[in-house]
């Protein structure tokens, strides 16, 4: 009844879509608008613009990202293991929404889980062969090189991004929860700012560049995820999709994901999210027991003891070795995967830990972030380990020219690895069907993510205000890709995303000062 009236004390565009934030509906709009018209109008010298800025923080501020996502990762163990981790997201009595293992799988899909499918046969191929450990170590391209390799792939997909995802998620989560605080980024400052982080300059200003790094990953995200379905369907059918092809299967994908988030999390989202799961596992113990299994699992078990024992050194590693010419000369590869790596994750963390924070009630903080850093790291070991050591098996035995196909198109490496194993036809629908429902739900995610953070922090936003933000994502991302100017959506993204550094390193403050409070009974 109390929802009707007020709807009905609602005036024009705000009866259509709800109750939104004007200071953050009109300029995301803005800036998205500006944004998109300088891509299409000179796309190089945007790109320009946002390749030199990103180049800039990569080469200038190394040791800076390292130290600092570095201390978030033992900030977020800290937290965990301390005399707080017994509190809950929420009231004393609230009790988590979703069990265990949807939990877990609409957390994975959500962020990574389409760029880890889409690279899980294909990165410990770059590092076997390009990296400077192996490089160094004399071992490129062998089979002494592969431990390494896939070390360092765990490293760059491990616990470190997720940890930057748990502590912005916490932020968010528990004055949103404890205190029924409306779900926007800007409540994450809640422990510094009071209510201000609400209605304040900071906390709107939190608010929009989230949005914005949001629409530029995960569009760029999509229109990269359309040509790697594009290069599935002409692997299985042997039709190679055309622009109109092409266009039409974008139209279905952005379909799909609208209907997905119209339908909300607790159906569409969850759904979705735990089909691919038991999916990927299926494919997983099928590599498993068909590939070389002996060594994939002596590989995981390397793996996992060297990544436990080498985590802090490999955290703090800058290649302050290397000098050419008789000066000290950082190269490249740690700047291109590492530092990179870095500045991806951070900008997600605006979409990514927000969605995990609207899915999180009623956990304790414990729980929180040992399901958030550790249980995903697992499952990405799993997964690099048999999909990635069964690509490099077959690269170093020479069954399979993977790294030469990798070269030649990253998204080829899953279907040619799949074709060296019993049922590999029905294996590349499986995965095709996969890289589909991982595009979808990490789309409708973001589009209802969006949504909430637009409609004033309300975690269930209007259907229509999700249809909006559905059609904006997927209307930027077939933009671009009908003109060829993806790369500099991406640069963007990072660039806008960038920032965040500097807003997780408010949020760890915000964290202690509102878990004091809270031991306190003061929140």
């Amino acid at each position: 009844m109390q929802e009707m009236k007020d709807t009905e004390n609602l005036s024009g565009l705000k009866k259509i879509l709800g109750d939104y934030d004007e200071k953050i509906l009109y300029p995301v709009i803005g800036l998205l608008a500006i944004i998109l018209t300088s891509i299409l109008v000179d796309s190089k010298g945007t790109q320009k613009i946002f390749d030199s800025i990103n180049q800039w923080l990569i080469f200038n501020f190394s040791s800076g990202f390292l130290i600092g996502v570095t201390a978030v990762l033992f900030f977020a163990l800290w937290v965990g293991m301390s005399k707080y981790g017994d509190m809950r997201l929420g009231k004393d009595d609230d009790r988590p929404e979703f069990s265990f293992i949807a939990w877990v799988a609409m957390m994975f899909s959500a962020g990574f889980g389409l760029s880890t499918l889409t690279w899980c046969a294909a990165e410990p191929l770059y590092h076997l062969f390009q990296s400077s450990y192996t490089v160094d170590a004399g071992t490129a391209g062998t089979p002494a090189g592969i431990p390494k390799a896939m070390l360092l792939t765990v490293f760059d997909w491990g616990i470190h991004g997720w940890a930057l995802f748990a502590v912005g998620g916490l932020a968010i989560a528990f004055p949103a929860y404890r205190l029924g605080k409306p779900m926007n980024l800007g409540i994450g400052l809640y422990g510094i700012l009071k209510d201000k982080s609400q209605t304040g300059f900071w906390g709107k200003l939190t608010d929009v560049l989230g949005v914005i790094s949001t629409l530029g990953g995960n569009g760029a995200s999509l229109g990269f995820g359309i040509l790697s379905i594009a290069y599935g369907i002409k692997h299985i059918t042997g039709v190679e999709l055309g622009s109109a092809g092409t266009f039409v299967a974008m139209l279905m994908i952005i379909a799909a994901f609208t209907l997905s988030a119209v339908s909300g999390v607790k159906r569409g989202i969850r759904i979705l999210s735990l089909i691919n799961i038991y999916l990927g596992l299926g494919m997983l113990i099928w590599l498993l027991l068909t590939g070389p299994t002996t060594y994939l699992l002596s590989l995981f078990t390397q793996t996992l003891g060297e990544y436990i024992s080498s985590i802090v050194s490999m955290s703090f590693w800058s290649d302050a070795g290397n000098f050419a010419d008789g000066q000290y000369q950082q190269r490249s590869w740690l700047n291109w995967w590492v530092i990179f790596y870095w500045l991806w994750w951070v900008s997600y963390i605006p979409f990514c830990s927000g969605f995990i924070a609207r899915i999180s009630k009623g956990r304790t903080i414990r729980e929180y972030i040992l399901g958030t850093t550790l249980v995903p790291v697992l499952m990405t070991m799993a997964l690099f380990v048999i999909w990635g050591g069964n690509s490099a098996y077959l690269e170093v035995t020479k069954a399979a020219p993977m790294w030469d196909n990798v070269q030649q198109n990253l998204g080829s490496a899953l279907y040619v690895l799949l074709e060296q194993f019993p049922m590999g036809g029905l294996l590349g629908v499986l995965v095709f069907f996969s890289v589909v429902v991982f595009g979808v739900t990490t789309s409708d995610s973001a589009s209802y993510f969006i949504s909430m953070q637009v409609s004033k922090g309300n975690p269930d936003p209007k259907i229509s205000m999700r249809i909006l933000w559905g059609c904006l994502l997927g209307g930027a991302a077939m933009l671009l890709l009908a003109t060829g100017k993806l790369n500099a959506l991406k640069a963007m993204a990072i660039v806008a995303g960038a920032p965040f550094f500097f807003v997780v390193i408010a949020y760890m403050i915000s964290i202690v000062k509102m878990l004091r409070m809270a031991a306190r009974d003061e929140l």
